[in-house]
């Protein structure tokens, strides 16, 4: 089924399919089966078609969203490249049920600029190397207008609140001057088909010191642009995991470079003005984008198309979770993502971009008054926290022992595996808890091979950092 959004006469339009299978009839239809003795080549054939098409609806002012729910397998490959080429997203459902449901209102409602165009220009020092995110490379006429015109010309797929561009840039040599600059132009038409012009000019100082250019990097945008430019490879699982040694590689590299040799030993300490950023990597490489939680191939391509793409807030939820423990009065507690946030007289929100998690202990759970109240600010929080978040995430409620409470504990750091002191250091509540409160909790975990976030650390031969 297509659901033709038209905004105004003349204006833009959106088309939502709703996709319960693969297309198995028709031009870019595949065989309902892999067996099928021709399918590599109908695949191929199908490829093209559905890219050819998504250019054509693009070229005529439409969006192509395609949402996919149920158990059959929809050949993502096939639906990816029409979404795309279109400017839209390829979204998959567990059902027809109620996060279905919400992407359809928020894909229906969204507003998507088409013509989009991006210039970027730098100081005469700085090279862009690589470019993310939904466009491709513009061919433009602007050197007939400034003959010494060296801007990176962008041809944005749609122009929308909800995605971004990860640019990565490197000096040609020393900087000489005690600034440098970058000038973002954007231009395209909005709904309305108004041309809408932007123009963003920035000036940043450059650094006469390792340390004063440490200070200056923001771990959370380091870690985003590491993942985006680790994720571009990784297309397939087996890549996935090669990724996962780069991301070791690029730990040692770091420490290596610009932290400092302990005295007599082989042991690099990482540099505390980088702290947060190993364990945003750690989260990286063990988490859905490049570890083991997403096992089936076509979700691990969705996630990885949507995060290519994704805003800068979404990206970083979806490297690292954000958990929240709820208190009395019904407030949120901000903690490590670690798996000692899972207590049993407790309720935990943990935000992963895609997913959201309720997590109830044992011992709230068997309080019915009060684990009724607390699951309500939970789920409050997560639709508050998710409101504006395109595609809408999975919110799922689950109790302490549960088969599924194992989705939710797969994305904390086992910190449990670390000594006291060090838990003590790096999740402070801790030291809230009584005697008989940590006992227990220490009780509770099952011993697994997965290596804690500082076990990760020492294996490479690294020092983590102090925590913040």
């Amino acid at each position: 089924m297509a659901r033709g959004v038209v905004k105004r006469i003349r204006g833009n339009s959106r088309i939502i399919v709703c996709a319960g299978g693969p297309n198995t009839y028709g031009p870019g239809s595949v065989p309902h089966s892999f067996s099928h003795p021709n399918y590599l080549h109908m695949e191929k054939t199908a490829l093209k078609w559905m890219e050819n098409l998504g250019r054509e609806a693009h070229q005529h002012n439409t969006v192509v969203d395609i949402l996919c729910a149920g158990t059959c397998p929809v050949r993502v490959p096939v639906l990816q490249s029409l979404a795309k080429a279109s400017g839209g997203v390829l979204i998959l459902h567990d059902d027809f049920g109620e996060a279905f449901g919400v992407n359809l209102q928020r894909a229906s409602t969204r507003a998507a600029g088409p013509h989009g165009l991006l210039e970027v220009r730098c100081s005469d020092d700085i090279l862009i190397t690589q470019v993310i995110g939904p466009g491709e490379d513009a061919h433009t006429d602007s050197h007939e207008t400034f003959k010494n015109d060296t801007s990176l010309s962008i041809q944005m797929f749609s122009v929308e609140e909800t995605q971004s561009f990860s640019i990565s840039m490197e000096t040609r040599g020393d900087l000489k001057s005690d600034y440098v600059f970058f000038q973002f132009a954007f231009q395209y038409s909005n709904i309305y088909q108004a041309d809408i012009s932007r123009v963003i000019t920035v000036r940043l100082p450059t650094a006469d010191s390792v340390s004063e250019y440490l200070e200056s990097v923001q771990d959370e945008i380091a870690a985003v642009l590491i993942a985006k430019r680790t994720l571009l490879q990784a297309k397939t699982f087996s890549k996935a995991m090669d990724m996962r040694a780069i991301i070791d590689e690029r730990v040692k590299g770091i420490a290596s470079k610009f932290g400092s040799q302990m005295p007599k030993s082989k042991l690099y300490q990482f540099p505390n003005e980088l702290s947060l950023l190993p364990e945003f990597l750690f989260h990286l490489r063990r988490g859905p984008l490049l570890g083991s939680i997403v096992g089936h191939e076509d979700e691990r391509s969705v996630l990885r198309n949507l995060f290519l793409n994704a805003s800068f807030d979404l990206s970083l939820r979806m490297v690292a979770p954000r958990c929240l423990m709820h208190r009395e009065g019904g407030t949120f507690e901000e903690l490590p993502a670690h798996d000692l946030a899972v207590q049993s007289d407790a309720a935990v929100v943990l935000d992963h971009g895609t997913d959201v998690f309720i997590w109830l202990g044992a011992e709230l759970a068997a309080e019915e008054g009060k684990s009724a109240a607390a699951l309500a600010a939970c789920r409050t929080l997560a639709e508050e926290l998710t409101e504006m978040r395109f595609p809408a995430p999975r919110i799922l409620a689950f109790k302490e022992g549960s088969s599924q409470a194992r989705y939710f504990v797969s994305r904390l750091i086992p910190a449990h595996k670390d000594p006291p002191y060090e838990q003590e250091a790096r999740f402070p509540q801790l030291r809230t808890l009584t005697t008989d409160q940590r006992a227990k909790l220490k009780s509770s975990f099952l011993h697994f091979d997965d290596p804690s976030f500082c076990e990760w650390m020492r294996s490479l031969k690294v020092l983590p950092p102090e925590p913040r």
